[in-house]
């Protein structure tokens, strides 16, 4: 197995399919790739790619150049506005074939998480998704190295350890919020302009200019600094909803568990957990949230957190720093009110 990437033609590169979100800016999810992706490339000695598509695609090469890419490969044409299931994959898949990276990085985002199932279906090998950590392993019985994907597993009561040794390129979509976004300074990346050359006609499905999905609030749960998340103790969804009034006082946001979210009381894209958000605010609340694993390690980097619970022996508990044994829905009303008389009196 030693020669298995030169005798296939592959080679050790890494590649990040940098996202760009709401036509605005590039992801943060994709630059925490792209900075954890520095880190593997330089630990094999290989490239790091970036790989960009959007309309007008210049105007966002300057911010990912300051995550230590080598090479920049970008794709610029409005036909590349919105996330395509059908000329997204079809263009990836011919510069995989093309440039023969060994590891390809997404971030878990809808586009990420649709983009990496259908390549690696094309390409016959394993995709590790949601994945919480990466790094580089030597592995004897294989004689190379290998991409370690890490990921929760049984319902987030256990930590599954994946490696793909069989096949390439190795696979992951990583969840936002899991890295740290660090800017590289260095040298100026290789940046290379790839021509659009894809025959619209032969598409299946029409892409509309603008999709009903892009109107929906936007929750930036992975950027806020106060994050108020309610779970199955609030007991109902107008209780929940008052979470809402809370975090509009504290200039926060609203969180949910998945009962909450299965109940229909909010959107999916409140959830925190781990087929959700990973978040890291400097305030965590939580109200009659019980605090199993899927959740809490979706948290545990918050600086504080606050468990408010009648059951002092709740899994969330063992991680607070304040432990408030009370009624949720209660103690959310008075801390609700003291706020709004405490706003009143300045």
């Amino acid at each position: 197995m030693k020669d298995f990437e030169s005798n296939n033609g592959w080679t050790r590169d890494v590649w990040v399919f940098t996202e760009i979100q709401d036509h605005e800016r590039v992801l943060d999810g994709a630059l925490e790739l792209l900075t954890k992706g520095r880190e593997i490339a330089d630990a094999q000695g290989s490239k790091l790619y970036s790989i960009v598509f959007a309309l007008d695609a210049e105007q966002y090469l300057p911010a990912v150049e300051q995550f230590g890419p080598d090479v920049i490969l970008y794709c610029s044409d409005r036909a590349l506005k919105h996330y395509d299931s059908q000329i997204f994959p079809d263009l990836y898949a011919g510069l995989i074939e093309k440039y023969r990276p060994s590891i390809v990085l997404f971030p878990s985002t809808e586009a990420g998480s649709d983009l990496a199932p259908r390549l690696a279906h094309r390409f016959s090998t394993g995709l590790t998704s949601h994945c919480t950590g990466l790094s580089i392993m030597r592995f004897d019985e294989y004689d190379r190295s290998l991409l370690v994907m890490q990921r929760p597993a049984y319902s987030g009561n256990a930590i599954a350890t994946v490696i793909c040794p069989h096949t390439l390129p190795q696979m992951a979509t990583v969840q936002q919020g899991v890295f740290d976004r660090k800017e590289i300074a260095g040298g100026k990346p290789e940046i290379i302009r790839l021509p659009f050359e894809y025959d619209l006609a032969t598409l299946r499905i029409e892409s509309l200019e603008a999709p009903v999905r892009w109107d929906k609030p936007k929750v930036p749960l992975e950027q806020a600094p106060i994050v108020v998340a309610g779970g199955r103790g609030l007991g109902s969804k107008r209780t929940f909803d008052r979470l809402f009034e809370l975090s509009g006082l504290l200039n926060g946001e609203v969180g949910a568990t998945r009962v909450p979210v299965f109940n229909r009381w909010c959107g999916e894209e409140r959830m925190i957990g781990q087929t959700g958000k990973t978040i890291r605010p400097r305030l965590y609340l939580g109200f009659g949230v019980s605090g199993q694993i899927q959740h809490t390690a979706s948290i545990i980097d918050s600086e504080i957190i606050v468990s408010i619970n009648t059951n002092k022996d709740a899994p969330i508990t063992g991680i607070s720093d304040y432990v408030v044994t009370e009624d949720a829905s209660s103690f959310l009303s008075r801390l609700i009110d003291r706020l709004k008389r405490e706003k009143r009196v300045q």
